[in-house]
Order: C-alpha cells, then sequence, then structure tokens
C-alpha cells in the first residue's frame, strides 16, 4: 500500500518531474473520467427505460399469460387448471379479455374489456388505491385518456355494448349500465384510450359466458411452464409486446455503440499520457536497469503507474455518472413526452455490474498500452539513453 502510494505521489506531486508531465496526467484522468461517464450513463438510460416499459406493461398485463390456442374463451371446468398451475394458483389468476363498445353522454368509443376477480384487482399497482370488495357489479374502472375522449369523470354513467351481440338494438339485454369508479393512469396512451376492469361475474354474465375465461394472468416473472399441454401455450410479456421491445433494441444498439466510441477515445488519450510518462522516466529506467533490476520488475513498476491512471479515471467517471443517476431519478431533469415513449421522464438504472466490467476493461487496457510503450523504451540499450 505504501508502495502504490509512493507511486502517485511521483505521478502527481513529485518536484522532480516537469509540469507538463503533471498536467497531461490530471487531462489524461479527466478525459477518461468523462468518457468512462458518458458510457455509464448511456448504459444506464438504457437499461433504465426498458426496465421502466417492461414493469408498467407488467402491471396491466401481468408477466406472461396462459390461453387457448383454438378459443378466445373456454369452459374451465370442460378444461382444468393444469396441476402445475394450481402449485402457484395465488399468483395467477382468470381472466377475460373481450372487444366491446362503451357510450357516455358526450362520446363513444372502442374499447377492451378486462374482467377480474375483485380480490385479484389489487395486484394492478394501478389499481391499488381503489376498494376492491366495495367494487359493485356494474362498477368500472376506466384509463385517464379514455375518460378524455368520452368527457366523462368519476360517478358519471356509461353503457357498454357487444358489437358482435346479435340482439336488436331496441333489445335492452344488448345494452350493460356502468357507473365510473375510478380513473387509472398508467401512462402508456393504447392502454389509458381503450382498456377498462370490471368484476370478472359483470363480465361472464354480460358476454353470455358463465364459467367461461380467456385464460390466466401470471404476475410472477418466474413462472415459466415449459410443459403445457395443447391446446394451452404460455405467452411472456415481450413476446406480445416483441415490437415494442424489438424497436428498444434497435435504438440501443447505435447509442451504446457511438458513446463506446468516445470512451474509446478517451483510452488513446491515456496511452499517449503513459508514453508521456515512461518518456518522462527513462533515465529513471536506464540508471535501475544499468544496476541490474531485471525487465520483469521494471515492467511492474512502470504498468502500476499506467493501471492507477486508469482506474483513478475510471473510478471517477462511475461515480460522476452514479451521481447522474441519482439526480435524474430524484428530480427527473430530462423529460419525456409520454404519449410517445410511455414514460414521463428518462429513467435510469445504475448497474454494479455494468461498473465492474467498466473497470475492468479499463485495467486489461492500461496494461495492454503500458505493455506496448514499455516495451518499445526497453528495447533500448541504456546506454544511449543516458548518452542521450
Amino acid at each position: 500500500m505504501n508502495f502504490i502510494f509512493l507511486v502517485l505521489k511521483r505521478l502527481f506531486l513529485s518536484k522532480q518531474s516537469n509540469f507538463f508531465f503533471r498536467i497531461t496526467n490530471i487531462v489524461s484522468i479527466i478525459s477518461l473520467a468523462i468518457g468512462i461517464a458518458s458510457l455509464s450513463i448511456v448504459l444506464s438510460s438504457v437499461s433504465g427505460f426498458e426496465n421502466k416499459v417492461f414493469d408498467k406493461l407488467s402491471n396491466i398485463n401481468g408477466y406472461s399469460t396462459i390461453n387457448n390456442l383454438f378459443e378466445d374463451t373456454f369452459n374451465k371446468s370442460d378444461v382444468p387448471l393444469p396441476d402445475i398451475v394450481q402449485n402457484n394458483e395465488p399468483l395467477i389468476f382468470e381472466y377475460i379479455e373481450k372487444p366491446a363498445v362503451i357510450k357516455s353522454k358526450h362520446n363513444s368509443n372502442n374499447i377492451i374489456v378486462y374482467g377480474l376477480e375483485k380480490n385479484d384487482l389489487g395486484h394492478f399497482s394501478l389499481l391499488k388505491h381503489i376498494n376492491h370488495e366495495k367494487l359493485s357489479y356494474n362498477d368500472v374502472v376506466i384509463g385517464k385518456e379514455l375518460a378524455n375522449k368520452l368527457k366523462a369523470k368519476k360517478g358519471d354513467p356509461l353503457i357498454l355494448v357487444n358489437p358482435i351481440s346479435n340482439k336488436s338494438i331496441f333489445d335492452n339485454n344488448k345494452f350493460l349500465f356502468l357507473k365510473i369508479r375510478d380513473i387509472y393512469s398508467s401512462g402508456i396512451y393504447d392502454y389509458d384510450s381503450r382498456l377498462i376492469f370490471m368484476p370478472l361475474s359483470t363480465a361472464q354474465s354480460y358476454f353470455k359466458l358463465e364459467n367461461h375465461i380467456s385464460g390466466w394472468m401470471i404476475f410472477d416473472k418466474s413462472i415459466n411452464f415449459n410443459e403445457l399441454d395443447l391446446p394451452f401455450y404460455q405467452v411472456n410479456l415481450k413476446d406480445r409486446h416483441a415490437e415494442l421491445f424489438r424497436w428498444i433494441n434497435t435504438q440501443k444498439w447505435p447509442i451504446i455503440f457511438i458513446f463506446s466510441l468516445i470512451a474509446l477515445v478517451s483510452y488513446f488519450n491515456l496511452l499517449s499520457s503513459i508514453n508521456i510518462l515512461f518518456y518522462e522516466k527513462r533515465f529513471n529506467l536506464a540508471i535501475m536497469k544499468t544496476y541490474g533490476m531485471s525487465n520483469k520488475k521494471l515492467t511492474f513498476m512502470f504498468t502500476l503507474q499506467g493501471i492507477l491512471l486508469a482506474l483513478i479515471g475510471s473510478i471517477l467517471g462511475i461515480i460522476l455518472s452514479c451521481l447522474i443517476v441519482i439526480l435524474q431519478e430524484k428530480f427527473h431533469i430530462i423529460s419525456l413526452p409520454e404519449n410517445i415513449y410511455f414514460v414521463s421522464y428518462l429513467p435510469m438504472t445504475f448497474s454494479i455490474k455494468e461498473s465492474f466490467y467498466i473497470l475492468g476493461v479499463s485495467i486489461v487496457s492500461s496494461i495492454i498500452f503500458s505493455s506496448f510503450a514499455l516495451s518499445q523504451i526497453l528495447s533500448i540499450n541504456p546506454s544511449r539513453i543516458l548518452k542521450n
């Protein structure tokens, strides 16, 4: 440890080193810190954005669903719940999904009805504030964008119409009279403008689907059923929204590539600093070699100096990126249009694992650069260096 402090002192505080040498070391460290911070911030943004979108979608669709390959709805008595599903039943809920038309006093709109048991609605984080036990037969929860389209508010009456029903328009059974119990906002326009929630029994009764369900919704990402018998199949969230996550990946790699190049330029600045370091210390190196110090010891001593420069710059860059991530998550400095990006601000997730990867790359790069520069000096005869 004392040797490391001695090396640091020689790098930055030694009076024997010229001012230009010390400034070059500081500039190289700052350059590397900025490059590392830029790359780390981009990685945090990409990871944070994907995780935030995934979490938002899982709050509405669950992490996956089990459906029937041949039927939109099926009688769960005729097709019992598989044993593997029953073992995880507290995290798996029956649901009905049906298209319909909803009408208020001012407007109408095409919608998707989600019917679930009252207690199961509590697993949707956007519906946790609702007292599910008091949810009556005709109560419905609609999205903020849909409420705006219908020009409706909490407590207003609505009429649900089944567009595929063969009943006469004059038949009152064709309509279901509802009341807005609450309004949710997920931040995802497609859902907030189309999706409504109601009790499962209400949906089954209105659509004449007694004892029928569309499938099971799973709220645990670790539950995967690899051996479901046909006609059942499981579809996870990323498969259900494949186009969206494909778009995220398409945007992700070019951004990471560009900022990786910025970090790479910083590493080349580090190479310049290491070369200047070895040039500055060439006389010391020649004297030590003349007195019998082996190339192995010289390589270790001077490589350590290059590693220390890389570590200082990388650690400062990681600390800087961590502070920026914390500030962004707390104050939402960078905002985004929610109707386009699904989030109102740029989410960031700092990854310790990625930070260790960056540190590892910095150490390896400094060793490679140091070895390259040192090999050039060690190949020169010490007497020639001392003569010059």
